[in-house]
């Protein structure tokens, strides 16, 4: 572990593993330096795993949390940039892939915005742009409902958020990340650090990213949205949008999406779409996916692309009770529960 100084005077912890071409992780909340030597799983399977690939991974804690500076007057979205900054002067790279997961994505994007020359390629972990709207999410309003007894019991909160953000499905998993909690920050601490996350909003800086750029989206995370992955990834010029198996488990690290970044950071191509999940120009089938009629798949694009009920049957010359049977059939045929299951199966096959 080493220390970098920011411009404004704080001290941020950050490790450097592995040769090779360099991946920077903007960190997450209570800092991913301390998860990984926390031994959290999809911090430490996903940085080893890069390493093996060949790849030198920086990890650093944000100010605030974990080895670096703990009582910090400015942890907003651009006191985080310094914290990048810093680290990436330390090291002195000039040209670097920059990575973030979740809150770290916002530091990412912003970093990035700022230095295009030094970033050969961003990829973003379940993003978001509005952090209004990424606390309003139902599970982040379930973690943070007994924020108000983190004073008094410190360990009761942490060991909520734990287990909320593990879809309360792995015991070992939650006491680790309850220790960790407790070791990364103070009750006051994680306030201040939320109340920050609540005025970020990277709305105008999205258009502004002209480096390639890989959105992911991990159905498995809680703490994410389809939605806003979405809303990021169509804002960036450009940006591929990979979804990974909505079988994967929260709090581990799925190996779709190293695969996806490993390939992504190399320059390799997306994989190819697959002819036999289009309709044909003429509206007949080639051998469409999941039994779907080529009607199914013109409506389940328009649904993808967020046209509304009235809009498809508008565009299509049918009655708004006829597009309605038709997504009832779709969401049959391929087990969505709505909308948003919906739109996931169109992006995975290329619709």
């Amino acid at each position: 572990m080493q220390y970098a100084t920011t411009s404004d005077g704080v001290r941020v912890a950050y490790m450097s593993l592995g040769d090779g071409p360099a991946i920077v992780f903007a960190s997450n909340i209570f800092g991913d330096l301390s998860a990984y030597l926390g031994g959290w799983p999809a911090v430490k399977e996903g940085t080893d795993r890069a390493v093996n690939l060949g790849w030198r991974v920086i990890l650093y804690d944000v100010r605030g949390m974990g080895y670096s500076d703990r009582h910090v007057d400015d942890v907003e979205l651009a006191g985080r940039v310094l914290d990048v900054e810093a680290v990436v002067g330390a090291l002195n790279l000039e040209r670097f892939a920059l990575a973030g997961v979740d809150i770290g994505a916002a530091t990412a994007v912003a970093y990035a915005v700022g230095n295009l020359a030094k970033i050969s390629r961003l990829v973003l972990l379940s993003p978001w742009s509005s952090g209004a709207k990424y606390l309003a999410l139902p599970a982040l309003r379930a973690a943070y409902a007994a924020q108000d007894v983190s004073s008094s019991d410190p360990q009761l909160f942490a060991n909520m958020l734990g287990s909320v953000a593990t879809s309360f499905r792995d015991a070992e998993l939650v006491r680790m990340l309850t220790e960790g909690h407790l070791k990364a920050t103070s009750p006051e601490g994680l306030v201040a650090y939320n109340m920050a996350n609540g005025r970020i909003d990277i709305t105008q800086l999205l258009p502004r990213v002209t480096v390639p750029t890989l959105v992911i989206h991990e159905p498995a995370f809680p703490f994410g949205s389809f939605e806003l992955c979405q809303e990021v990834a169509a804002a960036i010029s450009g940006a591929e949008f990979l979804i990974v198996s909505e079988h994967s488990i929260a709090g581990r690290t799925h190996e779709q999406t190293l695969t996806g970044i490993d390939r992504f950071l190399r320059g390799a191509p997306a994989p190819a779409r697959s002819p036999h999940t289009n309709a044909t120009a003429s509206g007949g089938t080639a051998s469409l996916p999941n039994g779907l009629t080529a009607r199914e798949v013109q409506i389940l694009q328009k649904v993808a692309e967020g046209s509304t009920n009235k809009e498809i049957a508008s565009e299509f010359g049918l009655a708004v009770s006829t597009v309605e049977r038709h997504l009832v059939n779709l969401y049959n045929k391929i087990g969505a529960r709505g909308r948003a299951d919906a739109i996931a199966f169109a992006f995975r096959h290329h619709l």
